[in-house]
């Protein structure tokens, strides 16, 4: 049995922990071999690229668990001349986050074959250092872009947050853009368990003015009404870290708070655990 994680940073494996994380869990607990695709600041559209690329380079995972993830990011073309290929899915994507999270370009799956990074993903609060007052290269990771804006572009870019960016309208795109790659897994006679995490959760519009509340109603965008009982699982990742106060006292004071993917063994354990029983329930082991 062959088992592949896609997702952002909550599913993601840690290099210093890189044992605890629930996909690595489940496959020890099925015997399977296990692929992670999940990268820190991953957004629904990379997601749907992780799904791409477990298609196109034929992995044939026996079953695929993806984890969706906030509508707030937005994926950057590289100013390097490099055109994004869609044929490349996946190997566009810049593995290089420099400081912040440990991954780097040696990480990609495609490191040393197809990879060959034409954009970089990242969440709008992080591009924008949490203060839309900050000019470029005033925020902690703008480095991250330093083949991506210029000063007169990265204001530009401010400009169209503020007066463009909706996301109730990305919820409704990026949506379809999750469903179209759960689709895909399925005219492809691949397993899959799609859960929808934080996609209700706005996480970055604090900083926008006119939109105040960060969360959207479930039943606006719902899932189970187009995905098969046994594909959809309602309860993501993200939830698992209650356990964080209840066993550390908070989050801060776990090991999560250092960890790429947020979360101590035992939330780990904890998803785990519902994503087994959801798998026996359903017969999915191979």
């Amino acid at each position: 049995m062959k088992i592949a994680v896609c997702g952002c940073s909550w599913s993601c494996r840690d290099s210093e922990m890189s044992d605890i994380e629930f996909g690595k869990l489940i496959s020890d607990y099925y015997n399977a071999e296990y692929i992670n695709l999940a990268k820190p600041a991953c957004s629904n559209s990379g997601i749907a690229m992780q799904i791409d690329y477990i298609i196109d380079q034929d992995i044939k995972p026996d079953l695929v668990i993806i984890n969706a993830t906030t509508v707030t990011r937005a994926e950057l073309k590289l100013q390097n001349g490099k055109r994004f290929d869609p044929s490349k899915s996946w190997d566009n994507v810049d593995y290089n986050m420099l400081q912040g999270e440990k991954f780097k370009d040696e990480d990609a799956p495609g490191y040393g074959k197809g990879y060959d990074p034409t954009i970089v993903i990242d969440s709008l609060s992080t591009i924008f250092g949490e203060d839309l007052n900050k000019k470029f290269g005033e925020g902690h990771f703008h480095e991250r872009y330093a083949d991506v804006f210029s000063d007169s572009s990265y204001e530009a870019f401010k400009k169209w947050f503020l007066y463009f960016f909706d996301a109730d309208l990305e919820r409704y795109k990026q949506h379809l853009v999750l469903l179209g790659a759960c689709l895909k897994l399925q005219n492809n006679a691949i397993k899959f368990i799609f859960c929808p995490n934080t996609f209700d959760w706005a996480e970055d519009i604090f900083m926008h003015n006119a939109k105040k509340n960060t969360e959207f109603p479930h039943d606006a965008t719902p899932w189970e009404n187009y995905l098969k009982e046994e594909n959809y699982l309602d309860s993501g990742i993200s939830e698992s870290l209650y356990l964080a106060d209840k066993i550390y006292g908070s989050w801060q004071e776990s090991p999560g708070n250092w960890c790429d993917n947020h979360l101590s063994v035992e939330s780990h354990m904890d998803y785990s655990f519902k994503v087994i029983s959801h798998i026996n329930k359903y017969n999915m082991a191979k």
